[in-house]
């Protein structure tokens, strides 16, 4: 789970760049340390997406993430479309990890 931890990049500007441009190019997220993830992770206040691919979710991954299988992919397919409506809705940040 440090590992995990360590990678956590911050969503609040991926999603919208997304969703109005989906391009690799056009996603800016800012990254957060360790220790503002532990913040967010123990007061409750993050959503974590978990961008890996279906194995590797269900070998492992960080307690409460969503999956959002997203690895190798410019795009999200039409069935990640209610997930992602409810990341942008959201009233916590989100915060993602891949590896």
């Amino acid at each position: 789970m440090r590992t995990s931890l360590a990678i956590a990049t911050l969503l609040l500007a991926l999603l919208p760049a997304a969703v109005s441009a989906q391009s690799a190019d056009a996603i800016d997220a800012p990254r957060i340390s360790q220790q503002e993830f532990k913040k967010l992770f123990t007061a409750h206040n993050v959503i974590i997406v978990d961008t890996r691919n279906e194995s590797a979710f269900a070998e492992s991954h960080i307690p409460g993430a969503i999956k959002l299988p997203l690895e190798g992919q410019m795009t999200w397919p039409p069935e990640y479309e209610k997930t992602v409506s409810m990341l942008l809705a959201a009233k916590k940040p989100a915060v993602a990890y891949c590896a």
